[in-house]
Formats: C-alpha cells, structure tokens, sequence
C-alpha cells in the first residue's frame, strides 16, 4: 500500500472532497465519494466510497456503494468536487465492520435538514410550480 495515496485519501474523506481513482491494472477511472478507510476482517485497508461514475468491472452503472482494497488503487486525484455524507443511500458510521480499525470517517453528526424517503415524496405529490 502507498503511503501518500493513504494520506491523500484521507484527506478527501475528511474534506468530503470526490476522488477519481485507478484501481489494480485496469487504466479506467472510477469517481468515489470516499465515507470512511478501515482495516477489514482480513486485516486490509479499505476505503468504502460511494461510486457517482466512472468504470465498473461488472458493468454495474453508478451509482452505487464500493468497498476499494487500498493496496490494489495505483493511482489517486483528489477533484475540487464536494459532497454530502450519504445519509439516505446507507451510511452508518456506527456499521460493525467500522468498529476494527479507523483511520479517517466522514463526519459522524446527520443533517438537520428533514429528508423524506422517496415514497413519502410521492405520497406528498407533485411539487407545486413557480410563481414566475
């Protein structure tokens, strides 16, 4: 494992700052929100980021929930792009797999804001139009 791309990825997990990553030998970049680098049940460091584009192996279109093996990215850039803690798509910084070894964690607080599930948007129905 690289010293420097632990570092800079966490980093951009503290900074909540998007990163294009090139996993093994592949020469496709994956674009991930980094959540949080751990030491797994095999003693690995991995990052679990929530992939928004780029390549996926099984062809899996984004976006989607990615554990990477720190040892098997070859090359990292932390991207000016932002993001917000993936609250609603399953983050829970209290998972039991997070409890071994961390090494950096987005933050722990959730948002103040109300957030309503998808269904419930629905239910609500249509949004009213602009009075423009």
């Amino acid at each position: 494992m690289d010293k420097h791309i632990l570092k800079l990825l966490a980093k951009a997990v503290k900074e909540k700052q998007c990163a294009a990553v090139r996993y093994r030998d592949q020469r496709q970049i994956r674009v991930i929100e980094p959540h949080c680098i751990y030491t797994n049940e095999r003693d690995e460091m991995v990052v679990d980021g929530y992939q928004v584009r780029g390549y996926s192996s099984g062809g899996r279109p984004p976006p989607f929930w990615r554990p990477l093996r720190l040892k098997k990215i070859t090359a990292l850039s932390i991207l000016k792009e932002t993001f917000e803690t993936r609250w609603a798509e399953g983050f829970d910084p209290n998972k039991k797999k997070y409890q071994k070894k961390v090494v950096a964690i987005v933050t722990k607080k959730k948002p103040n804001t109300i957030v309503y599930p998808t269904q419930q948007q629905q239910e609500m129905g249509p949004f009213l139009p602009d009075k423009r």
